[in-house]
């Protein structure tokens, strides 16, 4: 490959031609040098700085180190640069060369111009769509191949045709441009062209005139830049949406540099601070943040141009000096600001403060409710205490004691709920404590019966708590009355705990037990209460009587 290329330069040289604008820049070049497109001359050659203003011939090119090729051993190139519009036309010669710079111009003045070897080796070599017109009368004169591939015509056919068969424009329209190019007042256009197909595609043409015989012709470099034009469109479309999003979002958005400098903000943004946006680029973010936060937000700002994104709550201050809670959404974007998104919390505080009023008012409430029913329940506990001693009847006395004893441990409930801090449950173990504490005294057990609570710390709701405060009253009150005859001494232990989808509970005593196909005492209902107060629960039961009394329940949590 590199010694086909050489046979190429060595082939072309000397006639390297080169099409640069003003400032030396290369835009079109032949063969051998297209690999310098897009470059500057200064790239290759020092003594390029004439090129800018062309006055005179008799220059030369050095070749800067290592740039010049195999096919050119000559430290030295002479120049002839002609200007063309806003174009530069410059072709290269060996200094050795006995052909002078006046070749270039008298090609340009001949009737063989077009037929010139340097200027079809520039015209024909390249990719870029040329063409040659006559301003006068809109007739195509000249193409290469690249505009007959472009159009899809063949050079014959172009050649018959006028730039109005092609260009989108009116004729009108077309000529006025044209006598534009032609006077040098503009040289660059953006156009539609109609292909062979039908197909519109958008060009961008860079044009200039020149002189052949007298008469004024115009040379034009056509780009198709129509994938340009579409991906513009779409991001002047995308910003469009952006810019959409950005002014009519219900939060404010303010966009910052990492100095702190604001940038841009939304409508929302400047409503809620009260600054028009000409004031706005003059502040830095400090200087719209309430002094107590500014430290805590530089903190969180640093973490968020480490590429993490942060939440962060802070006070902001209007023009008026109005202080404004908002919660802040900070972002760090592709360019290197922060772009932070922020929520006015006012009226979710205010209403935080309302909720937060009325739920104290509530558990004021509910607190007096428990207290009333429990003191209403003790009411009625002692009406039946008190019935309870004024009776000389055995039997009525027990059913009086057992059930104070049952209303009393409903009431315990209710104090429990009263002094808790969570007036929806009741701590178990408190409760039970304070349950089985009432029933020792009442029944005058604490020197002789031993009991032992291993209950964890577990709160229940009041639908929970009182049938299991029931049940636990009535193994209790069963055992202290019957399980140890003659005073005898015992042991009861109680246990409640939990694996987080069911509760536990346990009740065993030591004592003489009892047939489980005989009620415990003729017309009791405790073991009635004991089935009524499980199914409750919905619990599974395991009871044994023969030594002893053993309790069991597995009690759901999810009822």
């Amino acid at each position: 490959m590199l010694e086909r290329n050489r046979k190429v330069e060595q082939s072309l040289f000397p006639s390297w031609c080169i099409l640069a604008d003003e400032n030396g820049n290369i835009l079109q070049t032949n063969c051998p040098l297209e690999r310098w497109e897009g470059t500057n001359l200064s790239d290759y050659f020092i003594g390029t700085e004439f090129i800018s203003n062309p006055t005179s011939n008799g220059h030369v090119f050095e070749w800067r180190k290592d740039k010049n090729p195999s096919s050119c051993p000559q430290p030295t190139l002479r120049v002839s640069c002609h200007s063309v519009g806003g174009l530069r036309w410059i072709e290269l010669f060996p200094a050795d060369s006995e052909n002078s710079e006046s070749e270039f111009s008298n090609i340009l003045d001949s009737s063989s111009y077009l037929r010139g070897l340097s200027f079809r080796q520039i015209f024909e070599t390249n990719q870029a769509i040329k063409w040659i017109l006559d301003p006068d009368t809109g007739n195509i004169l000249f193409v290469n191949e690249a505009a007959c591939s472009f159009y899809g015509y063949s050079k014959e056919e172009l050649l018959q045709m006028k730039v109005s068969d092609i260009n989108c424009l009116s004729k009108e329209e077309i000529f006025k441009e044209m006598r534009h190019a032609a006077n040098e007042s503009r040289l660059y256009y953006l156009f539609k062209h109609r292909l062979k197909s039908g197909e519109i595609r958008d060009v961008e043409v860079y044009t200039g005139p020149f002189k052949m015989a007298g008469k004024t012709l115009l040379f034009s470099i056509i780009h198709d830049v129509t994938e340009r034009i579409i991906a513009k469109k779409k991001l002047e479309t995308s910003e469009e949406r952006y810019r959409s999003l950005f002014e009519n979002a219900s939060d404010a958005i303010i966009i910052v540099n990492r100095s702190g400098e604001l940038l841009d903000l939304n409508r929302t943004a400047v409503r809620l601070l009260g600054y028009s946006r000409e004031e706005f680029i003059h502040l830095k973010l400090t200087d719209i943040q309430a002094e107590t936060c500014r430290e805590r937000v530089a903190q969180d700002l640093s973490n968020v141009q480490l590429g993490k994104p942060v939440l962060l709550e802070c006070i902001l201050v209007s023009k008026e000096g109005r202080s404004i809670g908002v919660e802040v959404n900070a972002v760090l974007l592709e360019d290197g600001t922060i772009m932070g998104i922020a929520r006015d919390t006012t009226e979710r505080s205010q209403m935080m403060s309302r909720l937060e009023n009325s739920l104290k008012e509530k558990e004021v409430m509910l607190q007096e409710i428990h207290h009333r029913v429990k003191n209403n329940l003790q009411v009625v506990s002692s009406l039946l205490e008190l019935q309870y001693d004024n009776s000389d009847n055995p039997e009525l006395r027990k059913v009086l004691k057992d059930s104070a004893s049952r209303v009393k441990s409903m009431a315990y409930v209710h104090e429990e709920l009263y002094r808790s801090v969570n007036l929806a449950e009741v701590d178990l173990r408190e409760y039970f404590e304070l349950l089985t504490e009432n029933l020792m005294h009442v029944y005058g057990a604490e020197q002789n019966i031993k009991i032992r609570l291993d209950v964890d710390a577990i709160s229940v709701s009041i639908e929970k708590a009182i049938p299991l405060g029931l049940l636990l009253n009535e193994l209790l009150t069963n055992s202290l009355k019957y399980a140890f005859p003659d005073h005898k001494g015992g042991r009861i232990k109680i246990g409640l705990s939990s694996d987080g989808k069911e509760m536990r509970f346990s009740y065993k005593d030591d004592g003489i037990g009892f047939a489980l196909e005989k009620p415990i005492r003729e017309g009791s209902i405790g073991v009635q209460l004991l089935e009524i107060f499980s199914k409750q629960l919905r619990a599974t039961v395991v009871q044994k009587t023969d030594s002893g009394v053993l309790y069991e329940l597995r009690i759901p949590l999810s009822f």
